[in-house]
């Protein structure tokens, strides 16, 4: 794949090893404190062998104290297992608790925004990143650059939240690959986008960046604001298992898969992940 050797984006460093794999919450983690603590043990089984680079707590958006409590506990103990299992841990939708988190030293990485609200990235990235300088500066420690990922289904939502460039999304969850309770209006293969639009996505934003480099657009003389980063990490999302997990990253070219069920509902989540990471790189050696 020819975009296998173009410039990653300037956090890939934290991301750890290709191919990558996000694990999200299910939507009624929150509801209980039963749930909160299986979704933790999940998690944290899931992290054990630094399988999972990225984490996403995403819930149903349901109102309520008992609710709001629930989600900060569970926020706290995935921030905290964070010191002994490394991966990337961000909230859905929720920019408010994220900077509550922030300003408390929390170890949050940052926020995913919803798709309709890309636009917004740029502002958010401001607002999140003055709380931390400000946080740990307080603190007198180190803080690490804000992770901000957004949701697209088509290549002109990709193209436009790339455009936001500097500040646009470090990834982007790509799909609906296959069919999938987390969309269950999408009842057939004619209404996904399919398991080949992560990797179209990719190859369309590295041609756009290409575009811009070869035209000079990304040069020395220019201000920091107008420097053109590397398209951000892309994730197949949408029904992945184990079974699929393999095609839209070796087949078609995404950097990696996101699921939730297939680690969630597993009775051995760690061994579901080792299995995943396995299948993938193996796809890509092959």
């Amino acid at each position: 794949n020819e975009t296998d050797s173009m410039p990653v984006p300037s956090t890939k460093s934290r991301w750890g090893e290709a191919p990558y794999l996000a694990v999200l919450t299910e939507p009624d983690a929150c509801t209980s404190v039963k749930r909160v603590e299986e979704t933790i043990r999940a998690i944290e089984q899931a992290t054990l062998d630094g399988g999972v680079n990225l984490v996403v707590l995403r819930v149903a958006d349901v109102s309520g104290d008992g609710i709001a409590l629930h989600k900060w506990a569970l926020l706290k103990s995935l921030a905290e297992m964070k010191n002994r299992q490394p991966f990337l841990l961000v909230v859905n939708d929720d920019v408010d608790i994220v900077l509550k988190a922030l300003s408390n030293n929390i170890a949050v990485d940052g926020v995913h925004v919803k798709e309709h609200k890309a636009y917004m990235i740029p502002s958010i990235r401001r607002e999140l990143e003055h709380v931390v300088t400000c946080s740990f500066k307080q603190s007198n420690s180190m803080h690490k650059d804000i992770i901000i990922g957004t949701s697209c289904h088509s290549l002109q939502s990709a193209t436009r939240s790339y455009q936001l460039s500097p500040c646009g999304p470090d990834y982007l969850f790509v799909g609906t690959c296959y069919l999938t309770q987390s969309h269950p209006e999408k009842q057939s293969l004619e209404q996904l986008e399919g398991p080949s639009l992560p990797g179209r996505v990719k190859q369309e934003l590295y041609q756009i960046y290409n575009d811009r480099i070869s035209h000079g657009s990304d040069t020395n003389s220019q201000s920091n604001s107008k420097k053109i980063e590397p398209p951000p990490i892309i994730f197949a999302i949408g029904g992945i298992d184990k079974q699929n997990c393999h095609e839209p990253v070796a087949t078609f070219g995404a950097d990696g898969v996101a699921t939730i069920r297939a680690v969630m509902h597993a009775s051995a989540p760690r061994d579901v992940v080792q299995f995943m990471k396995r299948i993938m790189t193996k796809q890509l050696d092959g």
